[in-house]
C-alpha cells in the first residue's frame, strides 16, 4: 500500500499531466461559489473522461479510506461533481449509494436525496474538490437533517489555504499540486510569483482581487 505522501505526489502528477490545472495570473481571477477569488482552478471533471487517470485515482482513494470502511453503512455523493467518484467508490466497496442534492425535490425526510437510507445510517460523504469546506458542510447538514451519521468526508483535493478550512480526508492538498507544477515548469515566472503570493495569504489575496476576505 502506498503512503499518503506517495498518493499526494501521484495525484498531483495526474492533475499536471492531464492539464487540469488552470491559472489566471494575467487576467481576472477565478471566483468560487463561496466568494473566494483564486489564481488557480483545478478542473476535476476532466479526470472522469480518462480511464487511466480515473482508475488510478480510484485505487488511491480506496487505499486512503481503507481505515474508514468498517464503520460505514453507505456512501453519499455531492451533487454534481462528487457523484462520479462516489459512485465508483460505492461500487468497489459494495456499499449502498445515496446522492445528496443541492435542493429538495418533493417532501419528507429524503426529499433532498436520490436513493434511500434508514435513520442512523453511517455515511462517508464524497466530493471531488474542496476550497474552504463550506460546500461539503452544507451537504453534511442535509444528511444530518435526514437523521444520518456522517462519519467522514472525503475529497480528492483539498485546497487547505482559506481561513476556517475544515479537516477533510483527501488524496492531496493544493500545496502538493503547486509543488508538482513547479517541478514540471508548468508556471511562467509571473504566474509563479502570483501563486506564491496567493498561498502566503489566500484570504488577503482574494480580497485584493475582488473576492471575499473572510467567511
Amino acid at each position: 500500500m502506498s503512503t499518503q505522501s506517495d498518493r499526494a505526489s501521484e495525484t498531483a502528477r495526474i492533475i499536471i499531466e492531464s492539464e487540469s490545472l488552470y491559472t489566471r495570473a494575467n487576467a481576472d481571477p477565478f471566483f468560487f461559489s463561496s466568494g473566494w477569488a483564486s489564481p488557480l482552478f483545478i478542473d476535476c471533471k476532466k479526470l472522469i473522461s480518462s480511464p487511466d487517470a480515473r482508475n488510478r485515482l480510484l485505487e488511491m482513494s480506496l487505499e486512503c479510506v481503507s481505515g474508514q470502511t468498517g464503520s460505514l453503512d453507505a456512501i453519499a455523493g455531492c451533487e454534481l461533481t462528487g457523484v462520479p467518484f462516489a459512485t465508483l467508490l460505492a461500487d468497489r466497496l459494495n456499499l449502498p449509494l445515496t446522492l445528496v442534492c443541492k435542493q429538495s425535490k418533493g417532501f419528507g425526510r429524503l426529499a433532498q436525496f436520490e436513493g434511500t437510507f434508514e435513520p442512523g445510517a453511517r455515511f462517508m460523504l464524497v466530493d471531488d474538490l474542496a476550497t474552504d469546506g463550506e460546500s461539503e458542510a452544507v451537504f453534511e447538514a442535509a444528511l444530518q437533517r435526514a437523521e444520518a451519521d456522517v462519519v467522514r468526508t472525503f475529497v480528492l483535493i483539498d485546497y487547505d489555504v482559506f481561513p476556517n478550512s475544515r479537516s477533510l480526508l483527501s488524496l492531496a492538498k493544493l500545496a502538493d499540486i503547486i509543488a508538482a507544477a513547479e517541478d514540471a515548469n508548468y508556471f511562467g515566472d509571473r504566474e509563479l510569483t502570483e501563486i506564491r503570493d496567493f498561498t502566503a495569504d489566500a484570504a488577503q489575496w482574494s480580497k485584493r482581487h475582488g473576492g471575499i476576505g473572510a467567511l
